[in-house]
């Protein structure tokens, strides 16, 4: 077999990647709501990161790799995926972009997830594989970075569209300070998938429900009883 024969061949394999989303997103949606009162949504991104990582350190380790792709993009395409079957079997009539400008403007954010109401801006969600590189603590203004950096994010969004919501959704919280529990932001508007001691190689499908600190259902719970109080208002 020639030098191209085997391309092809690897070819083929990255081809059936869609195809295969496709397969799966038809296969979760074809059974009606999806229920959010377990952890059928939170399971499944953990474990889909866990092999992105896998598969990015042995490519990275074959050809002698000092960094890996962002893993942030992938983390950003699992949640949009769930998020969006999530919204169309539960009939929402939202729809789920990524890296959409809320605004064509000069200034305007481009969140990684926003969800829209035709043209208007419903919600947005920050996602984040960890927040060590924002972790620094600024005593003037008494916050961490990245909290400094979502809150003017959201000052944004709200200019634009006064009514939409803003989440902070992380996958672990290793690496870095963590939410503190006694944030009452936490688990309504901050999420963070993992304990602090978990990076997400670590997790099996054993030891899962323990890793887990706060499940993504109560992000995509929240998110439906706004579209429902919404829907309410409009009648």
């Amino acid at each position: 077999m020639s030098i191209l024969e085997f391309e092809k061949s690897y070819c083929k394999v990255l081809e059936k990647q869609p195809e295969q989303l496709d397969t799966l997103y038809r296969e979760l949606t074809s059974h009606g709501k999806i229920s959010l009162s377990d952890l059928e949504i939170t399971k499944p991104i953990l474990l889909r990161m866990k092999a992105y990582y896998e598969v990015q350190d042995k490519i990275k380790e074959f050809l002698n790799k000092r960094y890996s792709p962002p893993a942030s993009d992938f983390f950003v395409e699992a949640v949009s995926f769930y998020l969006k079957a999530v919204l169309d079997t539960h009939n929402t009539g939202l729809e789920v972009h990524s890296e959409r400008q809320i605004k064509q403007k000069r200034g305007a954010i481009r969140p990684d997830i926003s969800i829209w109401e035709g043209e208007d801006v419903f919600a947005i969600i920050e996602c984040k594989t960890q927040l060590g590189w924002n972790r620094r603590f600024d005593k003037n203004q008494k916050k961490y970075k990245w909290e400094i950096d979502f809150t003017e994010r959201e000052g944004k969004l709200r200019r634009e569209f006064p009514k939409a919501q803003a989440f902070l959704l992380v996958l672990t919280e290793e690496n870095w300070d963590g939410f503190q529990d006694d944030d009452p932001r936490v688990r309504k508007q901050f999420f963070a998938l993992l304990h602090k001691t978990f990076w997400p190689t670590q997790v099996t499908e054993e030891n899962i429900e323990g890793a887990i600190k706060t499940p993504i259902e109560g992000l995509f719970k929240k998110i439906l009883i706004l579209a429902d109080k919404e829907e309410n208002i409009r009648r």
